[in-house]
């Protein structure tokens, strides 16, 4: 912490300055230079300059309740604490209304040096809304470029800084060629109510699948919609691709990043007709029977690494925010449910177990987590 003081007679008393109170022995081209970025007190004795925030305050926005946005708050604390922890956050909620919003970053411009939006929601809706320079990082959001947040993936030149939990769709697709090389069609699930998962995950397969001749079919979800129930969707869609793969041995579900659906994941699978699911997150991998089969996608924890680090970067090292490329991790992370594996009779490629950075066994035990071996 820089602090600086200036003494002509020493002394401990120190009291608050104001513009008449400026020592006479003091040039003001000192107050009226640097009042901007520091603060004053003293009096004709002693004067004490520190900045006007002694540590870096940064506030993160947030929409709502969600496993993941904890993962993220979590692990970006955890990487301040080890790299730069002389800063402070203040979380708040992402109001509902545009007033609202304009009110809340008004008082961000005054209080924080960094602001991170948690989630596509917030992202999206900060991105729209505010026109200052405090720099801004999204973190646990979908790709900015597919939700038409900036033009391409070099950086956005404003104060935005971006991430991504998207993969490319021709990589995901390529991996799903890895595990099913004769694959013929895909089911998608996603939330109705998931305007992000729609836009920058099914979309982009489903036109990247189709173009090598791979039938994909939406599996849209809304609980409040009665044939578009997860039972009624499930029922249907599987029907319809055992109508072109009847034992459905060339077919696979694949599940987006939508939260009302990854805590479904049991009932997915029940509903499956022994399909192989494969999913976009990681964190749907488990030892349990609540687990997708494979996963091949950015980790909620990897993400928000990377976003600490780009704030990182903003606060400490002075990088501007647009001039950071859109945080996209490569290679993907993969997880592998060798429990659901027995359970479907399929086997796991060799290439996949190779690149895993998690492997639960076939009695659930985690045997490779991040990539080091746990077993003993």
């Amino acid at each position: 912490m820089l602090r600086l003081i200036l003494l002509l007679l020493p002394t401990l008393f120190i009291s608050a300055t104001n513009a008449e109170e400026w020592p006479e022995w003091l040039g003001e081209t000192v107050k009226t230079t640097a009042q901007s970025d520091w603060r004053f007190n003293g009096d004709q004795s002693v004067l004490q300059i520190m900045p006007k925030r002694e540590n870096p305050n940064i506030w993160v926005v947030v929409s709502r309740k969600a496993t993941s946005y904890d993962t993220a708050l979590s692990t970006m604390l955890n990487v301040y604490k080890q790299e730069f922890d002389s800063v402070s956050f203040s979380v708040v909620k992402l109001p509902s209304g545009d007033g609202e919003l304009d009110a809340l970053l008004q008082l961000a411009d005054s209080n924080a040096d960094l602001l991170y939006t948690v989630g596509s929601k917030a992202t999206v809706a900060v991105s729209k809304a505010y026109e200052g320079d405090l720099p801004i990082v999204s973190v646990n959001a979908k790709d900015p470029v597919l939700l038409g947040l900036v033009d391409d993936y070099e950086g956005s030149g404003s104060n935005f800084a971006y991430t991504s939990l998207n993969l490319p769709s021709n990589v995901t697709l390529s991996f799903l060629l890895r595990y099913m090389p004769d694959l013929s069609q895909i089911g998608v699930l996603y939330a109705r109510s998931n305007a992000s998962a729609y836009l920058t995950q099914y979309l982009p397969l489903k036109q990247e699948a189709e173009r090598r001749g791979i039938r994909v079919l939406g599996l849209e979800v809304d609980e409040n919609i009665e044939d578009k129930t997860l039972e009624q969707v499930m029922a249907r869609e599987v029907q319809a691709m055992k109508s072109q793969d009847a034992n459905l041995s060339q077919s696979l579900l694949w599940l987006t990043g939508s939260s009302s659906l990854l805590a479904r994941v049991d009932e997915i699978n029940a509903l499956s007709s022994e399909l192989p699911l494969l999913t976009v997150v990681p964190e749907a991998v488990n030892g349990g029977e609540d687990s997708a089969l494979i996963s091949v996608g950015v980790s909620f924890v990897n993400n928000a690494h990377q976003a600490a680090l780009y704030g990182i970067r903003i606060l400490r090292d002075g990088e501007r925010a647009g001039d950071l490329p859109v945080g996209v991790i490569s290679p993907p992370d993969i997880s592998i449910s060798f429990r659901q594996a027995k359970r479907l009779k399929k086997p796991v490629p060799l290439a996949f177990l190779e690149m895993a950075s998690d492997v639960y066994a076939d009695d659930g035990s985690i045997v490779r987590a991040q990539g080091m071996s746990m077993e003993k």
